[in-house]
This record gives C-alpha cells, structure tokens and sequence, in this order.
C-alpha cells in the first residue's frame, strides 16, 4: 500500500501535469493563444487573500439636524505595505456630508497596521439609514478593496436629561409667564 504523502505527492503531480497540457496554450482559429496559464498561477490565485479590512462605527441613534461622527478604521492584516489607500463615503438620502470630501486618501498602510479616516455627517430627516464605506489600495500592483457599512437611526431631537421634554408643560409656562 501507498502511504498518504506519497499518493498526494502522485495526485499533485498528476494535476500539475494535466494544468501544464490544458492550458499551456490553447489556440483560436487564427493560431492566436487565447488561454495561458500554469498549475502555479491557479494556485496562487486560490490561495491569495485580501489583507485590507476595515471597521466603519456612527453612533447608533442621533439627534436631527445634528452633526455626527462616522469613523473608519482599515487595518492591513498581511506583511507587505499596501499603497495609494483611499477611503469614500456613500450616504444615502436624508444624510449630508460636512466639512470634508470624499474620497479621502489615506496615503500607505504599512503590514500588521491600520489608519483611521472620518466624517462629519448631519441627518436631516427622521429615519433609520445604513452608511457604506468603500476603501481601496495596491498592493505589488493589483488593487485591493473592503467595504464596510454602519447603521444609525435619526430621532427628534431629545429633551436635556432628567427632564422629559412636554409641549403642554412648555405652552403653560409661557403663558403663565404673560399674567
């Protein structure tokens, strides 16, 4: 009997074999190649790995007409610097953006690191809304991307603490205040 090593080492072999003859050249009808590619090349396309993560955080609920943060945070989980990152906000109707545009470039994300980017975003509109960020980078030159969403719900605006806001306790006052 064949041990374990040595029947995958036939297996490989073999698969390795027949990827070399099936696509080291496949011809059209005018001898042009139209398929080139090696048992390496498959393989390293089944193992390569997105290193790009990223985190995207808004509070969870805030206030209409009110300024919020959205914060996004890319992390390079791998060893090699990704570069020319960039990060763009996407927000549906009812938010707008302040201040800052989108995309905003983050520069390089060197391995085992991360870099954070932010907006100042106000709700204009009662709702429940789902912000996106798409961020995107290159790395040994094929581009990287991760997208990442956050989800905030706009309210009326909220009476101070302790003190329930109440329209009739308020329209009482004033007119208390006349006589």
């Amino acid at each position: 009997m064949k041990s374990t090593k040595t029947k995958t080492f036939t297996f490989l072999l073999v698969l390795s074999l027949f990827t070399a003859l099936s696509f080291s050249g496949l011809t059209d009808k005018k001898e042009n190649y139209i398929v080139q590619a090696s048992f390496f090349d498959i393989i390293r396309a089944l193992v390569t790995i997105n290193p790009l993560e990223l985190d995207v955080t808004a509070p969870a609920e805030a206030a209409i007409n009110k300024v919020f943060k959205v914060e996004a945070v890319a992390t390079n989980k791998g060893e090699d610097t990704i570069k020319n990152v960039k990060a763009q906000i996407f927000l549906p109707e009812g938010l707008v953006l302040l201040k800052r545009e989108s995309p905003q470039q983050m520069g390089v994300i060197r391995g085992k690191r991360e870099k954070k980017v932010s907006w100042s975003v106000r709700g204009d509109s009662i709702g429940y809304y789902i912000i996106s960020v798409l961020v995107s980078g290159e790395l040994r030159g094929e581009i990287l991307s991760a997208d990442g969403t956050a989800k905030i719900t706009l309210k009326e605006k909220s009476s101070p603490p302790g003190r329930p806001f109440n329209i009739f306790q308020r329209f009482f006052d004033f007119f208390q205040g006349l006589f």
